[in-house]
């Protein structure tokens, strides 16, 4: 442990990021702990009698845990809200908005006032997705983008199904909801049943857009634990992306896995100017890009460096090493 080190709690997480930045912490032996959305409250919040009975064990958890700590990194905007509860120590908080908190809920006026509040008062904002820069920008002039970690450890080994088997498998890692670009995936799926009808297209039972893409020729498979999501990844011979500007973490745990990842359109840069290394472009274009892939996923993988890639932009190791001084300085150490 590392003498005079600053004690961090991390609260909340999105899409594992807090929990990849605090396992990197501690192997470096600084004292960063971790509040997991489970931990931090209870799925249903409480109502009246027996409900707020049940929620003050989180609440005594928070006390406990935000009091043994000098600062507080909250994860996601409307959690903010958490630590001005009665009995909760006033710690500085460095507040990371994840997308939909700044994206959509900060222009809605039943959200607003409190994401306002949070922004204001948080020591340091951070925003981990490049599409939200500009609002995040307007909202807190000095917010400093922090892409989003994405842990290279304990992934399982590749093993492209089709290279098996024969029979090629395409996984599309996105839920099929709006903010995936669910209909240019429903289109995407189409195009490749008619286009590779020997392949199995395979996809979460998730979103709304889900019955349509059974329809679509999908596979649907019920939602899964991270371990058992990231098998089923590894078994892909092409990986299917969000059709966004931006990828998830999702599509980066692929990449890194070491599938070819195809995604339609274009992603924005990253600050050193280079886009994510995917199969994109147009409908026809991925399509087509993912049934040459599909014939050498491995050539098609080494020739992308997505590996690579993935690990100069969202290494947990360089960002930890990024957060060091934004919180001494929020602590005034």
């Amino acid at each position: 442990m590392y003498a005079g080190a600053v004690r961090v709690l991390h609260f909340n997480d999105c899409a594992f990021v807090a929990a990849t930045l605090v396992a990197e912490a501690r192997r470096r032996g600084l004292p960063w702990r971790h509040l997991t959305p489970e931990q931090v409250r209870p799925r249903v919040q409480p109502g009246g009698g027996v409900g707020r009975l049940r929620y003050l064990p989180y609440l005594a958890r928070r006390i406990s845990a935000v009091g043994d700590s000098d600062i507080v990194h909250v994860h996601y905007g409307t959690s903010a809200q958490l630590l001005r509860q009665r009995g909760v120590p006033r710690r500085p908080y460095v507040l990371s908005l994840h997308g939909t908190d700044i994206r959509t809920q900060w222009h809605d006026p039943a959200y607003h006032p409190q994401l306002r509040r949070a922004i204001d008062e948080a020591a340091a904002v951070l925003y981990t997705n490049l599409d939200t820069a500009q609002e995040t920008l307007r909202a807190r002039p000095d917010a400093r983008h922090l892409p989003q970690a994405v842990s290279p450890h304990g992934l399982p080994p590749w093993r492209p199904h089709g290279v098996e088997t024969g029979t090629p498998r395409i996984v599309f890692a996105a839920r099929w909801s709006a903010d995936k670009g669910v209909l240019e995936q429903l289109q995407l799926a189409d195009a490749l049943r008619r286009a590779l009808p020997h392949a199995d297209l395979i996809g979460l039972d998730w979103g709304e857009g889900a019955p349509d893409a059974a329809r679509a020729g999908v596979r649907l498979v019920p939602t899964r634990p991270h371990r058992q999501y990231l098998e089923l990844l590894a078994s892909a011979d092409v990986v299917v992306g969000q059709a966004d500007v931006i990828l998830s973490v999702s599509d980066f745990e692929a990449m890194l896995i070491g599938a070819p990842l195809a995604a339609l359109g274009q992603r924005l840069p990253s600050a050193d100017g280079t886009q994510p290394p995917a199969l994109h472009g147009s409908l026809q274009e991925v399509t087509a890009q993912i049934a040459e892939a599909l014939v050498e996923p491995e050539a098609t993988a080494a020739r992308l460096g997505s590996r690579q890639w993935v690990r100069a932009h969202h290494d947990p190791a360089r960002l930890v090493t990024m957060l060091e001084p934004i919180y001494q300085h929020s602590t005034g150490t």
